[in-house]
């Protein structure tokens, strides 16, 4: 039997992508520069005003444009009910990113849509595109999407618009096609010309089934928040995404219902001005003294978000890390350290990739989470001409596998013996983790024969504890300095063939050009340096109820002489 080999497509693949970003890198700067702005733009709208100003302003554009008091104060107790829960900055990122992907997606998808509609040869070839876009997993977007624009709310968008575009393509293209036959011949009987037939005939009559394909974007858009905030893309999502990854139920519902809440809102406004507003049958309503009042408050939050541009804020420093719990603790810690210090600072929680991909792009000022010279090998090896390595931050870290110490195995080799004590499987963590990579290649060194679990690192804890209660063997990934270590008694695996590298250390990684553009938070980056204890402190802190953000402050007020040392 002739087995033929497999197809390459992955390489292809690869280098198309690498050929893109060589040659295509002034399209993708212009992409972003277009975007950027236009988000910029739409947030400050949302937060230029206080938070109860804006929500009552919405409330009343949300009864204009539907004429139900129903829509109207659901509106305004659900973003109060945002702004209560502590929510609305990142409630107001979400909109701005879904308003940014709707209107790319009707500037492109009208017009494909209305091409679409008087073309069968034009049809013929969007449909199977459109079929592509559709069904491919939203995830798969997300990896060209770093490439191309790095981190941050670009890519996020980029991605959204792609996955959420086809309805507004495909519906356009259908209303346009359901026109009467004989309404589009009363137009040529009186010598219309196409563009008046199109613009005065076709689109008002497909304008219910147009608004219905854009009500779906929104509705897609907003399915893409969590997906998008795993390369930093921010709002809501990232909420949700850190309830995921640290088990947080209560978190992660109230994401989930501030998600719901916008979505319900957008979902309602655009199908009323779908059905026409039967509610305002009166179009002189829009000309009264609420509509001049609503015009004249929109006006007003446009030119102060303008002005609140053209002013700027404070030089903003932006820190990318991986969820893990030393590097929450780490990153928090020099965030404050910064905004003590005068700076602005923004975090963009990732993955071990996007977070190198961040720093090599500049869009991201830097790291306190590189794990060399083994756990990130591969990452750094790829973008080590693209980033300043400035040193450990913490010295002395370990990853391994780790069991309790009621566990009889002592080696990793005693694993396969024992295999079937674990259930043959070893629990893992994120899969871009670096130690994911070095457990891959343990399990095929010592032909385990074992399965590694994708988790998470609150995951992996979460079983860790449950097995440890009951005295019950398990295997997990693990690394030190964390928390667990000081809660349960625990042991590293002895690793007979290196292949973890014994001992590593915590870099911190910047950008280059950050000495040059911000000298004062380059030196404070470089000279940041704790250790084990002092990242344990605020790891234990934070795995005791407290914020991040409240750990990382209680520990800079105890820890003076150490701050200072950075800051002086």
């Amino acid at each position: 039997m002739m087995i033929l080999p497999k197809l390459p497509l992955d390489k292809w693949v690869d280098w198309l992508v690498k050929w893109l970003q060589d040659n295509l890198s002034p399209l993708f700067d212009g992409i972003s520069s277009t975007i950027e702005p236009l988000v910029d733009f739409f947030h400050s709208v949302l937060t230029v005003a206080p938070p109860l100003i804006t929500t009552l302003l919405i409330a009343f554009l949300a009864f204009l444009l539907t004429s139900r008091w129903s829509i109207a104060l659901f509106t305004l107790f659900g973003f109060l009910l945002i702004d209560n829960l502590g929510y609305w900055n990142e409630a107001t990122e979400t909109i701005s990113l879904v308003l940014t992907a709707t209107t790319v997606a009707i500037v492109i998808g009208v017009p494909l849509g209305i091409l679409s509609a008087r073309s069968r040869k034009v049809q013929n070839v969007i449909t199977p595109i459109l079929d592509f876009m559709q069904t491919m997993p939203a995830f798969v977007y997300l990896i060209p999407a770093v490439f191309f624009f790095a981190l941050g709310s670009v890519p996020g968008i980029i991605a959204s618009v792609i996955f959420a575009m086809p309805p507004t393509i495909r519906l356009t293209s259908l209303g346009i096609r359901q026109v009467a036959e004989d309404l589009i011949e009363a137009a040529d009987a009186f010598g219309s010309t196409p563009s008046q037939k199109l613009f005065k005939v076709q689109l008002p009559l497909a304008k219910p089934t147009i608004l219905a394909g854009i009500n779906q974007t929104i509705m897609l858009s907003l399915s893409m928040v969590v997906i998008a905030s795993m390369i930093g893309a921010g709002g809501l999502g990232t909420v949700v995404l850190q309830a995921i990854t640290r088990l947080e139920v209560g978190k992660g519902f109230e994401g989930g219902l501030c998600i719901v809440i916008i979505a319900i809102v957008l979902d309602r406004i655009t199908q009323s001005i779908g059905r026409g507003n039967p509610g305002a049958k009166k179009s002189r309503f829009l000309f009264s003294w609420k509509g001049w009042t609503a015009l004249l408050l929109v006006l007003a939050l446009v030119g102060a978000a303008l002005a609140q541009q053209q002013v700027g804020a404070k030089k903003t420093i932006t820190l990318t890390y991986v969820n893990w719990e030393s590097e929450v603790a780490s990153t928090h810690v020099l965030k404050k350290v910064l905004e003590d210090e005068g700076f602005n600072v923004e975090l963009k929680e990732v993955d071990a990739g996007p977070m190198f991909a961040g720093v090599a792009s500049g869009d991201a000022d830097g790291t306190t989470a590189a794990w060399l010279p083994v756990t990130h090998k591969d990452y750094m090896e790829k973008n080590k001409d693209k980033v300043v390595d400035l040193g450990p931050n913490l010295k002395g870290t370990k990853v391994g596998l780790v069991v309790p110490k009621y566990v009889k195995a002592d080696s990793i080799d005693d694993l396969k013996r024992d295999a079937s004590q674990f259930n043959n499987k070893i629990i893992g963590i994120e899969a871009g983790a670096g130690v994911m990579q070095l457990t891959e290649k343990a399990i095929k060194d010592y032909d385990l024969g074992m399965e590694l679990v994708t988790s998470s690192s609150a995951a992996m804890t979460a079983s860790l504890e449950k097995a440890y209660k009951s005295k019950k063997p398990i295997v997990v990934t693990g690394w030190k300095p964390h928390w667990k270590f000081a809660k349960y008694d625990l042991k590293f695996l002895k690793d007979p063939k290196n292949v973890y590298g014994g001992t590593e250390n915590i870099h911190t990684l910047v950008r280059k050009g950050l000495k040059e553009d911000n000298p004062k938070a380059y030196k404070i980056m470089d000279r940041f340096f704790w250790t084990s204890a002092d990242m344990e402190e605020v790891m234990l802190d934070i795995q005791n109820g407290k914020s991040p953000e409240k750990a990382a402050a209680d520990w800079i007020e105890k820890h003076q002489d150490k701050v200072k040392e950075w800051t002086k």
